[in-house]
């Protein structure tokens, strides 16, 4: 018999698994679909806002710590469940903000690498 039900495949109820099962509980988990599908497949990994100098601090600090663990979560997924997670960290191109400034200082008050590019540099990585 299982200490815990979870309803739900998602990233979420399959993390929650995760740690609990990692805490040494049982745990039964229900999804009426295939896991991972639905919205978890349509957020890509993502762990970041698309805009994150849009939200408040407190949204930055849970991205951060979150893009610290994701690199490791990616590793241990891929080497327990033989599935890759296609983790790769690429970078973003943010193109036309209307907020550039206020961009940039986010990004210098965290160490984030975050740069004015010009039209050639673009068509380089995307020609």
């Amino acid at each position: 018999m299982s200490d815990f039900l979870i309803i739900g495949g998602g990233v979420i109820g399959m993390m929650t698994a995760l740690q609990l099962a990692d805490a040494g509980q049982q745990v039964t988990l229900v999804e009426r679909g295939e896991c991972g599908k639905e919205a978890s497949w349509a957020g890509g990994g993502i762990v970041s806002p698309l805009y994150p100098w849009r939200y408040d601090a407190a949204i930055s600090q849970l991205s951060r710590w979150s893009e610290g663990v994701y690199p490791s979560l990616a590793l241990r997924l891929l080497e327990e469940t033989g599935i890759d997670p296609e983790y790769r960290q690429k970078g973003l191109l943010y193109l036309n903000v209307d907020d550039a400034d206020k961009a940039l200082r986010w990004a210098r008050q965290l160490g984030k690498p975050l740069e004015r590019v010009g039209a050639d540099f673009v068509h380089t990585k995307e020609p």
